[in-house]
């Protein structure tokens, strides 16, 4: 995990409360001094339950994944979704969803600063995978 993700955690005093779900799922609970965000989270058998950090992580890859798009028809199209599935909408809202509670939760500073570490560690490892680094 970057240090840009510990650092946003620290700032944010986020915390994570955790308990077992349905079909192996995790009730999660993530509270700051900001806010309060509440997912029930699948994880594949065999894994260990998440983290705060593992949670920061995915939703700051979920709302930059979602900030390219201006709709979801754009969405639908760069990502195979077939709009006449029912679940595609539902999909697209949900992620907007855990973009705007993930901002809420971390606050603006601190979700900016964060996006920015996610971008620059992206860069880095890009360039080391072509060779530049």
């Amino acid at each position: 995990m970057g240090d840009f993700i510990d650092e946003a955690i620290a700032a944010a005093e986020v915390s994570l409360d955790i308990s077992h779900g349905a079909n192996g799922g995790y009730n999660c609970v993530l509270t700051s001094r900001h806010g309060r965000m509440v997912r029930d989270i699948t994880i594949k058998t065999g894994r260990d339950a998440p983290t705060v950090g593992n949670l920061i992580y995915h939703f700051a890859l979920s709302a930059q994944e979602v900030s390219q798009y201006d709709d979801v028809l754009e969405w639908a199209n760069d990502t195979g979704r077939d709009l006449n599935d029912s679940q595609t909408l539902p999909l697209f809202r949900q992620l907007v969803d855990n973009k705007r509670d993930f901002r809420l939760l971390l606050s603006e500073p601190v979700y900016q600063k964060l996006m920015a570490g996610l971008e620059i560690s992206q860069a880095i490892g890009g360039a080391g995978r072509a060779g530049f680094v």
